[in-house]
């Protein structure tokens, strides 16, 4: 029971038991285990005595094998204290192996939820510090029944351990572990009891050669009939033999075997009470007060027994007595039957429970606590064993044992337990990890009910309201978890300043859940809960707050702040690994990409991955696949991006967490509209639906706004417009910036495709405007490049154009912003700023870069730009010239605005380049023109006309007098004298003929030859009943014509005319 002793590690534990020299080497076995110790486990199981331990000790006295002997008890079977044997063992022969596994001890209360965790760890860490073949031998394993953690445990082991790993297992009956599969693999070998029963043979050599008795042929068989090849009912006949000096025949066998026959007792019951019973009384005494114990050692069998000679009996009994053996150097054990045998006859229980006092004073003076406390507990020395529960029970819960815990306190008699406040704190902690809330708060609450009115227990007390917070969290009840974590925070000493930080953050998580409106108390709470862990440097309880008050300013939709938060997480994420820490990793590399931060994102991805996978955390894994999903369509690797979204799909769908499971559809379906295939997008989308029925949760925003893109790429506009509504709507209800964002960019471009120029502004202007207050740059900035409609939009409308302007400027993107002002004389203007006529290094290299916006959005062959610019030179110097306009160009470009891509020639093409937002004042003539000629609305109209005419200035390209200007200055001006046309038509038609009479006289000004102006003028000056001027006019037009071209005015003009004037002349 002693030996050295640490932690939970008894070393005796690990002592491989020493070979007795009355034993028989029983080559058959030998030769055939030998030959299969490249399995992956080699199972002995048979029933008790059937010499499985004294094989492995004879096989390994002469395999030079690496193994770890580890002999198995009944709390073995908690998960935490198998692990801490076996990492114990191998790191005798591996120092370096199981410290990343040591800080997981606290998932041990959830060996099934971290069973990949958990296992997939030991064996990480197997395959990184492991060398060569190691064996793992666990003897005795049907002891951990019932074992069902460790079954699974295994099982997933023989699933992934790597193959220099072995396990060599006894048993007294076959392990609960899956075989079949091992089976069909060839990667099992199985010993049974008719393997392990004695031959003929050998019990003929084990009498012979170890006992010197020579059986005859008769008697041979009576000792194999009557013993069936039981190997300990061989040893029991021989040791009785044993007791009786100088007989060493063949007749006194039989005689043995004759007596027992008689007797109709057991076999081993009876040949073990003839060992018994030959033993004096003083040392039948000792064998009983010891039987109550696993492990013998002198010092533990002399405060049990009161005895100082314990060491010499011990000593003795073990050479004489087959069912004593000696582990060297860590004491002694029985033979589990023996030891049962001895059990049975001790039948004083005042004695056996003196017995168990005395080893647990002894124990407990050793400062072996937990062995201490069970001994108290059998002796009925509860109070003892409650001030030992109350002192190692939190370590107990942090090592993952709060099952051990419960079991502990579930033998203190409740009389006892319900008056004892620290206990049912304890005892309620150890509940809630094991999952029995209601236990849990049941004694939480009569814990917190003892402790209210005493003040030397402010602490406790506060634990306990602190229990009852958590408890009310898990039940969903909000409002109780508060109360609760209130009333701990008030209780809470000042200098718990450990205690008090925890509060604080699951406050602070608890109105994170709440609601948005209650989003600014949870940073509060963050915020004081953060100032104390850095005072005191709580590592991990500092990345718990970080991450939980990044998903506040998340929700909030500051994603500056939520970064902040998050990229601190990251090294201490690193060091400090916890379940599921890769949703940090994943929420700090998403907010480092919505910054517009890829590399950075791509090194906290990668840093995730490297911890998680070392741990095999598959919901953390989930989550990191998840993140490079984000990462490759930020790159624009679609086909990287499905591979990472198939295998966050992959893993979210065999732990089963919905809410990772939809984050990855969520994912695919927008990598597969990106990839037009609209088909495997909306299994997508059923596959969320299916989920669940409710789609009201914030959850579903996003997947609500990716059905709304994917029916716009599909062409279903007005569905696309109900679910994008919708969706505005939810994310309005729970204030989610980020998303609103993002729907009234979605919306816009919706409006843009339905011709709703009106609502796509409106959508617009939203969306820069939450930019602006959020620090959205980056995000504005890539959609405004993505489609130049919109950058184009957001200057013609004049949506926040500084605020726009300044982002464009101090983006890393390489957009730039260039109007061209080509109407009056020629302007070009580069992220707000004119460049001079004196920048340009020729005035060709102007009036190249204003052709080529010009025609913005087309290519321009070199040869159309050679006989547009240089017609009067040959084709080799046009060349020439083209280039090295094109380089000034660039020159001219990079030193105004610094910018790099601003023309691209490709091919004998060239074309500015789709990263520059272009804006001419003659397409927003047009534009205007247009919207004028087909809006109904006579407001409208007037309005966008005068915006037209506004424009043109002085005509196109003033000053300049290229064929191709004169050609694209007499368009345009056809273009304005139709705006003027419109315009006077209206006013006529509105009865303002005054202004008809001066905008037709301006339209006169500029095409005298045009007689629809002509006419126009006379027909309003006759509604002002000016006849005179009308005279005069028609005079004019008629000198010009003849001047000028030698006619006459239309027929339609003479007649307008003389139609005009007839009531004049018929008064004259």
């Amino acid at each position: 029971m002693e030996g050295k002793h640490y932690g939970i590690i008894l070393l005796n534990k690990l002592q491989p038991p020493g070979i007795k020299t009355k034993t028989l080497r029983r080559r058959r076995l030998l030769n055939v285990i030998s030959r299969n110790l490249d399995k992956k486990l080699v199972l002995l199981f048979a029933g008790a005595g059937y010499g499985k331990t004294t094989l492995l000790s004879h096989m390994l006295s002469e395999q030079k094998l690496r193994f770890v002997y580890y002999h198995l008890e009944k709390t073995d079977a908690e998960p935490a204290v198998f692990f801490s044997y076996l990492i114990n063992g191998i790191r005798r022969l591996f120092p370096n192996f199981g410290y990343k596994f040591e800080g997981l001890r606290h998932l041990f209360n959830y060996p099934e939820k971290y069973l990949g965790i958990i296992v997939g760890t030991f064996v990480n860490e197997a395959l990184e510090t492991v060398k060569g073949d190691l064996y793992l031998i666990l003897e005795d394993y049907h002891i951990l029944a019932p074992s069902d953690s460790v079954d699974k445990i295994l099982d997933y082991l023989f699933d992934h351990m790597p193959s220099n790993l072995h396990f060599i297992i006894t048993s007294r009956s076959k392990p609960a572990i899956s075989l079949s599969q091992m089976t069909a693999r060839d990667e099992l070998f199985e010993l049974g009891t008719n393997q392990l029963r004695f031959t003929k043979e050998e019990i003929r050599r084990l009498f012979k050669k170890t006992y010197s008795i020579s059986l005859k042929g008769k008697d041979l068989d009576w000792v194999e009939r009557y013993s069936e090849g039981w190997p300990v009912s061989l040893r029991l006949m021989l040791q009785s033999t044993n007791y009786l000096e100088g007989i060493r025949s063949s007749d006194h066998v039989r005689k043995v075997i004759g007596n027992y026959l008689q007797s109709q007792a057991s076999l081993f019951n009876y040949f073990a009470q003839e060992i018994y019973f030959q033993e004096p009384t003083r040392i039948r005494d000792f064998l009983l007060d010891c039987s109550v114990f696993e492990w013998l050692s002198p010092s533990l069998c002399n405060a049990a027994t009161g005895r100082r000679s314990s060491a010499r009996l011990l000593s003795d009994l073990t050479k004489r007595n087959a069912f004593i053996v000696e582990i060297p150097e860590n004491g002694y054990r029985f033979h589990h039957l023996f030891r049962d045998f001895l059990f049975s006859k001790f039948t004083d229980v005042s004695r056996r429970r003196n017995v168990y006092f005395r080893a647990a004073n002894h124990l407990s003076k050793k400062g072996k606590l937990e062995d201490a406390l069970g001994f108290y507990l059998r002796s009925r020395n509860f109070r003892k064993g409650i001030s030992i529960i109350v002192r190692i029970g939190p370590s107990l819960i942090g090592q993952g044992r709060s099952n051990a815990l419960c079991s502990y306190v579930e033998q203190i008699p409740v009389s006892m337990r319900d008056r004892l406040p620290d206990l049912l704190t304890v005892y309620a902690q150890a509940l809630i990890q094991e999952g029995r809330q209601p236990e849990a708060k049941k004694h939480a609450l009569r814990a917190a009910y003892l402790l209210k009115d005493k003040k030397s227990k402010r602490r406790p007390y506060a634990e306990s309201l602190y229990g009852l917070g958590g408890i009310s969290l898990n039940l969903g009840n909000f409002q109780a978890a508060k109360k609760w974590y209130n009333r701990a925070l008030r209780a809470c000493p000042k200098g718990s300043s450990l205690a008090r930080a925890s509060i604080m953050n699951s406050l602070g998580s608890l109105y994170n859940e709440m609601g948005s409106k209650f989003l600014p108390k949870a940073i509060g709470y963050f915020a004081q809960a953060l100032s104390v862990t850095e005072r005191h440097a709580y590592r991990e309880l500092e990345a718990s707050i970080l991450n939980n008050w990044a998903m506040s300013e998340w929700k909030m939709g500051n994603l500056n702040e939520a970064y902040a938060k998050l990229v601190k997480i990251t090294d201490i994420l690193e060091k400090h690994f916890s379940p599921g820490c890769g949703a940090g990793f994943f929420n700090a590399a998403r907010l480092s990409l919505l910054l517009g931060r890829k590399k950075e994102a791509k090194e906290i991805l990668d840093i995730g991955m490297r911890t998680c996978s070392t741990y095999n955390d598959q919901w953390s894994m989930g989550s990191l696949w998840a993140g490079y999903a984000l990462l490759y369509q930020e790159f624009g690797d679609l086909n990287k991006a499905q591979q990472s979204g198939s295998k966050s799909l992959e893993i979210s769908k065999k732990l089963g967490i919905d809410r990772l499971v939809i984050i990855a559809h969520t994912e695919l379906c927008k990598i597969n509209i990106a990839n037009r295939n609209f088909e495997e997008a909306e299994k997508n989308l059923s596959s969320i639906w299916l989920l669940k029925k409710e789609h009201d949760d914030t959850i579903y925003i996003p997947v609500h706004f990716v059905e709304g893109k994917l029916r716009i790429a599909q062409g279903r506009l007005q569905r696309a417009d109900e679910i994008l509504d919708k969706t505005l709507h939810l994310a309005q209800n729970f204030n989610r910036a980020f998303d609103l964002f993002q729907i009234n960019i979605e919306l816009s471009r919706l409006y843009h495709l339905q011709k709703n120029d009106v609502d796509s502004i409106v959508a617009l202007r939203h969306a820069v405007g939450i930019s602006r207050l959020k620090g959205y740059e980056y995000l504005l900035v890539k959609e405004l490049m993505s489609d130049s409609w919109m950058l184009k939009a957001t200057r013609e409308n004049d949506i926040d154009r500084q605020y726009v302007m300044s982002t464009i400027k101090k983006s890393k993107l390489d957009v730039h912003w260039v109007d061209a002002l080509l109407f009056g004389v020629p302007k070009v203007i580069v992220d707000g700023q004119e460049i001079e006529d004196g920048s340009w290094r020729t005035m060709k290299a102007k009036k190249l870069f204003c052709y080529l916006l010009l025609h913005h959005t087309e290519k321009t062959t070199s040869d159309t730009l050679i006989d547009t610019l240089w017609r009067n030179v040959s084709h080799r110097k046009g060349c020439d010239s083209l280039r090295k306009a094109v380089q000034y160009v660039r020159e001219t470009m990079k030193k105004a605005s610094g910018a790099e891509n601003v023309l691209l020639v490709s091919k004998g093409s060239y074309q500015v380049f789709p990263s520059v937002s272009v804006w001419l004042d003659v397409e927003t003539f047009e534009g205007f023109l247009k919207q004028a000629k087909s809006t109904q609305d006579d407001d409208h109209k007037i309005t966008l006309l005068h915006k037209a005419i506004n424009l043109y200035k002085r005509g196109f390209a003033y000053g300049w007098y290229d064929h191709w200007v004169e050609d694209m200055r007499l368009y345009y001006q056809a273009r304005y004298e139709e705006c003027l046309s419109l315009l006077a038509d209206f006013h006529y038609k509105k009865a303002d003929y005054s202004d008809s009479v001066t905008i037709y006289k301006e339209l006169i000004s500029l095409n005298s030859y045009d007689e629809r102006y002509h006419r126009g003028v006379m027909v309003s000056l006759a509604k002002l009943q000016k006849y005179k001027e009308i005279e005069e006019q028609f005079k004019k037009l008629e000198e010009t014509l003849d001047k000028e071209l030698k006619a006459r005015p239309q027929t339609a003009t003479i007649e307008l005319y003389n139609s005009l004037l007839r009531p004049i002349k018929g008064r004259r």
